[in-house]
């Protein structure tokens, strides 16, 4: 009877520990999850898995902000751990997090709005800003940007979330309110430029760190600062010899711009083109040559029905106007570039324009071969038509390389607002590659939007089966470790 209480006490004894060690593991796998689940949301431990890296801050973001020099504030109007929970915020705070982490100077800080809403009186730059929760605000010294939750997303025409461009946004933030080495971009005016069809570009070389300015020629000097100046979609010429003072003279002062190795970008309507005589024959000086009144059609490749708003055909990295491009050229697919009623622009020498033979005329974008060009309603010609230009000229000076150059389109609606700012086509990516061009090593058009198109994990069957196999085995492993040790209690005791 008593060597039967002895077994009933020992089976009890190892029975109680094994259930005793069964719920205390449990609950030491919970903390632990529950613990680190906290930790990550807080630090951003995450993998990123995704194909387009969406949640991996790049090289190129992280050399940007690092080159300001500046203190930086990232200011949330929320909680962490509300900004993890929220589909949208969870992208940007990430984003800002891999910033505060990779570059000194940089902080991010989160205080809630609704807490403490004198927090943020300092940000209300006007009476139509707006702070909400899920409001970003940027800082450095006296100088403030408050970014809205769309605008570090790219929505398509249905308002469909459709790629994440946070670094792009953080960066531009960044370079407008440090001001650093602001370079200034000037749009004419008093030619009756089409002002409102010119803001998209205007916004887009804003958003890029430019300060965009307008400037009317016939009274105003081209600042010594600006890098770049765009003419768009004059209705009147510009004054040139005729001018009753020299100081009046624009052609003049175009041209001077040019020679201080400056960029012109010029877009034409072909209504307006044969208004403008001296303007184009200036232009002819560089290898172009607008035909007013005269628009490409092509019924096979167009947008719309009536053939007019024309897909166009990229050019190979050997030419001059396929190099501003290449990344472009190397995928596998190329985002459509497209332009509505086009001028074709003839070039009138590929190399060894002007007196001292240094410049280069290429075409950037041509109509498919096949399109047509349509004058008073009847059909011209058929064939393949330039509808974007470059022309550069080149000078040595101590051995170092310096560049001008012309960009003509043949339409201002290559920079309208349905082409310029949907990622479906790919004008935007060529306006990029001329700014990038301008020389400015803190432009923007290095740091890419991220498309949410695919949301397939993109790991290699070896790093998944890597992955499974240290996820199965740790767990396993703990518990057989414990397991041993009881064992080896219950055998000594």
């Amino acid at each position: 009877m008593r060597r039967k209480n002895v077994f009933l006490k020992k089976k009890l004894k190892y029975g109680s520990s094994a259930v005793v060690f069964t719920v205390l593991f449990i609950a030491v796998v919970v903390l632990f999850n529950g613990v680190f689940s906290a930790l990550a949301s807080r630090y951003g431990w995450y993998a990123d898995m995704t194909e387009e890296a969406v949640f991996t801050l790049s090289d190129r973001s992280k050399e940007f902000v690092a080159d300001v020099g500046a203190e930086i504030e990232i200011i949330f109007a929320e909680e962490p751990d509300l900004l993890m929970a929220d589909d949208d915020m969870r992208y940007v705070y990430t984003t800002a997090k891999q910033l505060e982490e990779a570059v000194d100077g940089v902080a991010v800080k989160c205080v809630n709005v609704v807490k403490n809403p004198a927090f943020f009186k300092e940000f209300y730059s006007t009476s139509a800003t707006d702070i909400t929760s899920r409001s970003v605000v940027v800082r450095s010294g006296t100088e403030s940007k408050v970014l809205t939750p769309q605008s570090f997303f790219v929505y398509n025409e249905d308002y469909v979330r459709w790629g994440y461009q946070g670094e792009y946004r953080f960066v531009s933030a960044i370079m407008q309110v440090t001001q650093s080495e602001t370079p200034v971009v000037c749009f004419t005016g008093s030619h009756g430029e089409n002002v409102t069809g010119a803001q998209t570009l205007a916004q887009l070389f804003y958003d890029c760190g430019f300060d965009v300015r307008e400037i009317d020629l016939s009274t105003e000097e081209i600042d010594e600062d600006c890098r770049v100046l765009v003419i768009f979609d004059p209705v009147y010429d510009f004054i040139g010899i005729e001018a009753e003072k020299g100081s009046a003279n624009e052609i003049d002062k175009i041209d001077k711009f040019l020679d201080g190795f400056g960029g012109l970008l010029v877009f034409e309507d072909p209504e307006h083109s044969g208004n403008l005589k001296n303007l184009n024959e200036f232009l002819r000086e560089w290898g172009i040559s607008y035909r007013p009144d005269v628009t490409v059609r092509d019924l096979s490749h167009s947008l719309s029905t009536d053939g007019f708003t024309v897909f166009t055909e990229y050019q190979s990295d050997d030419t001059l106007g396929g190099s501003f491009y290449s990344d472009l050229n190397s995928l596998d697919t190329q985002p459509k570039a497209v332009v509505s009623k086009a001028s074709p622009i003839d070039i009138l020498w590929e190399e060894g324009g002007d007196l001292s033979g240094s410049r280069k005329v290429s075409a950037m974008l041509k109509s498919f071969d096949g399109a047509e060009l349509v004058e008073n309603g009847g059909t011209r010609e058929r064939g393949a038509y330039n509808v974007l230009t470059m022309s550069l000229e080149t000078r040595i000076i101590d051995n170092d390389k310096y560049y001008s150059y012309v960009m003509a389109v043949g339409s201002p609606t290559f920079a309208s607002n349905n082409f310029l700012v949907s990622n479906a086509y790919g004008n935007r990516d060529i306006i990029y590659a001329t700014m990038k061009f301008v020389g400015r090593d803190g432009i923007l058009a290095d740091i890419d939007m991220k498309p949410f198109d695919d949301y397939t994990l993109t790991m290699t069957t070896k790093q998944s089966n890597a992955m499974t196999a240290e996820m199965a085995l740790i767990l396993p492993v703990i518990a057989a470790a414990a397991g041993v040790v009881i064992l080896v209690r219950r055998r000594r005791s």
